[in-house]
């Protein structure tokens, strides 16, 4: 099944790139284009360009370049299918798909699985198998209209329930890459969740992409929870439970709550407190608190009071501070969490202590009081120091000079005291030791691709093939010899475009569509929006371009073509006669490709 070109191409047209992508990065107009911070790998000077007119990207840092459906696909690990018809149901263009006997998508696939997965287990949760699993939902005050809100379900306890149920339209494989099942051995496939409450997890598009287990009793060697392995529609350290339900109401609150885990979320938001994600109940990364910054740029953490979940909220606070966040901390009373604390006093007495939420250094410093830490010079010298690494990773520095002046006054510190601590800091990175948490956030940051090393007139070339007037694609078209041509993605880029019928119109949307690799990708961006090369919006110009190209990629082979045949021999003495007539000859032609070049 697909979908048809030209649906593709008319939700394309009915879509804004430009507020696609500012959904997940801010952008400013420069030029004919938009600018912005790079949302793939971290920048502090914005490379991300955006055309509107051409609805492409590129990032100038990074080299991450395509259209607006391959941005989603990347952004939130989707199928290009899933991205079109995401697009269209935004757009309001109804998609029709056409058979072309081929099989579906693996990606697909997978959603699928893990649909009907959440449908079985939801569907065992509310038959007579779910009894005891609904009955720890009610002691826990689950309301029952919440649990198809959410999908909450039973897995049953024998071995393959789930598995008999769906490789009837499944293969065994398809089943373990989904996560749903795994495999002890030739032909001993099994159910990965038995006798466990089931949470699907949600992608932020509303995708099921994979699950959390919990055990329904205490007893047994067994995980207490137990989550989808990693597959290919479920990174874990990319996903934000909830946020699919959410994200809305962060955006029109301006701030999120962070919690821990599932119930946690669940209780609050039917508290009517919906401005809340939970970390899947693993710590938080910095690719969340990415995918956060799209919706809030202000988060309060609310973990567990115990030791575990203040040790959770010390490692969340400074990534969120490194990520740039806004960051206060709600602390319930000792031996509380969201869950109980909204299950013994509701939602109102939960409102009323928002106004008891701290900052960074009234959470530390209330902390280290109660341990005794601050009794004395000593204690207090270990706290400022400690509090100076959290502000060492804010990189506003306004937002870190009032953390600055914030310490002074409190401690009576002078100003310059701390920013010579903090310049320590500084100093220590610069040369790499390693600091709080570097290297646990040096392995979450996203590798820069390398720099694309291509001929500029190659670039330029694909930029005329594409968007210059149609005589000027004619001429191309007639004196372009391709061996010309050096990059081999170039070559194919270039031989793709060279092979469409006059009747096809060769589109920046089809373009990144045709070409899956990221290679061809990044040439393609670079060639569309590069700023090096403007091409004039009249035809003598395009023209006057085309040639110069032209003769430039002949006289680069020309040159190639006589020091080839020069390397052979040692000497120009021992050049035959025939081959140095050859030689003679194109050096002449590239005197005059040379001259042509200098006086157009």
């Amino acid at each position: 099944m697909k979908i048809p070109q030209h649906k593709i191409e008319e939700v394309a047209t009915a879509t804004d790139i430009i507020d696609v992508i500012s959904q997940y990065t801010p952008l400013r107009k420069s030029g004919r284009s938009f600018m912005g911070r790079c949302p793939f790998h971290e920048e502090k000077t914005p490379s991300f360009s955006v055309s509107q007119e051409k609805g492409v990207y590129h990032c100038f840092g990074c080299g991450k370049s395509g259209n607006v459906f391959t941005f989603l696909m990347d952004i939130d690990n989707i199928s290009f299918t899933e991205a079109v018809k995401l697009l269209a149901d935004k757009a309001n263009v109804k998609i029709v798909f056409e058979d072309d006997g081929s099989d579906k998508n693996s990606f697909e696939t997978l959603y699928e699985i893990n649909t009907r997965a959440a449908r079985f287990f939801h569907d065992t949760l509310m038959g007579d198998k779910g009894v005891i699993a609904k009955e720890y939902f009610h002691t826990r005050n689950i309301e029952e209209s919440f649990y198809k809100t959410f999908g909450l379900g039973y897995s049953p306890r024998e071995k393959d329930s789930l598995v008999k149920e769906l490789s009837k339209d499944f293969s065994n494989d398809d089943l373990i890459l989904s996560g749903v099942a795994v495999s002890l051995g030739t032909n001993d496939v099994r159910d990965r969740f038995r006798g466990r409450l089931m949470f699907p997890i949600l992608s932020e598009s509303g995708k099921v992409v994979g699950f959390g287990g919990r055990r329904l009793d205490n007893s047994g060697d067994d995980a207490k929870y137990i989550n989808t392995n990693e597959t290919p529609i479920y990174t874990k350290s990319r996903i934000l439970y909830g946020l699919n339900f959410s994200k809305n109401h962060i955006r029109k609150e301006g701030f999120a709550f962070l919690v821990e885990g599932y119930m946690d979320f669940i209780q609050l938001y039917q508290h009517e407190i919906q401005n809340v994600v939970a970390s899947s109940g693993t710590s938080l990364t910095q690719q969340q608190i990415k995918i956060l910054s799209r919706y809030t740029d202000e988060v309060v953490v609310l973990y567990d009071s115990d030791f575990a979940g203040e040790s959770a909220a010390r490692r969340a606070i400074e990534l969120l501070l490194e990520g740039n966040m806004k960051v206060s901390i709600l602390s319930l009373p000792e031996g509380n969490d969201p869950d109980s604390y909204l299950n013994k006093y509701g939602a109102e007495k939960f409102k009323a202590i928002l106004n008891t939420k701290q900052n960074v250094i009234e959470y530390i410093g209330n902390k280290l009081q109660k341990e005794g830490k601050l009794e004395s010079p000593e204690g207090k010298a270990e706290f400022v120091k400690e509090i100076i690494g959290l502000i060492a990773k804010i990189r506003d520095e306004i937002r870190r000079d009032f953390y600055i002046k914030d310490i002074s006054e409190k401690f009576s510190i002078y100003e310059s005291s701390v920013r010579k601590e903090l310049s320590k800091i500084g100093f220590q990175r610069s040369q790499g030791k390693p600091n709080i948490n570097s290297q646990q956030n040096k392995n979450s940051e996203p590798e820069q691709r390398p720099e694309l090393k291509i001929p500029q007139a190659e670039v330029n070339l694909i930029r005329l093939l594409v968007d210059a007037d149609d005589e000027t694609k004619k001429y191309i078209h007639a004196n372009l010899e391709i061996s010309h041509v050096k990059d081999s993605s170039v070559i194919k880029i270039i031989s793709f475009i060279l092979s469409m019928s006059e009747t096809e119109k060769i589109t920046h949307i089809n373009l990144f569509n045709h070409f899956i690799d990221e290679r061809s990708r990044d040439i393609l961006g670079k060639a569309l929006l590069d700023e090096n090369y403007v091409m004039m919006d009249n035809k003598k110009s395009s023209m006057k371009d085309a040639k110069m190209l032209l003769n430039s990629l002949r006289l680069s082979n020309l040159k190639e073509n006589i020091n080839t045949l020069k390397s052979k021999y040692n000497s120009e003495s021992s050049i035959p006669f025939e081959v140095m007539k050859k030689i003679q000859d194109m050096v002449n032609e590239r005197l005059l490709l040379e001259k042509s070049l200098r006086s157009s």
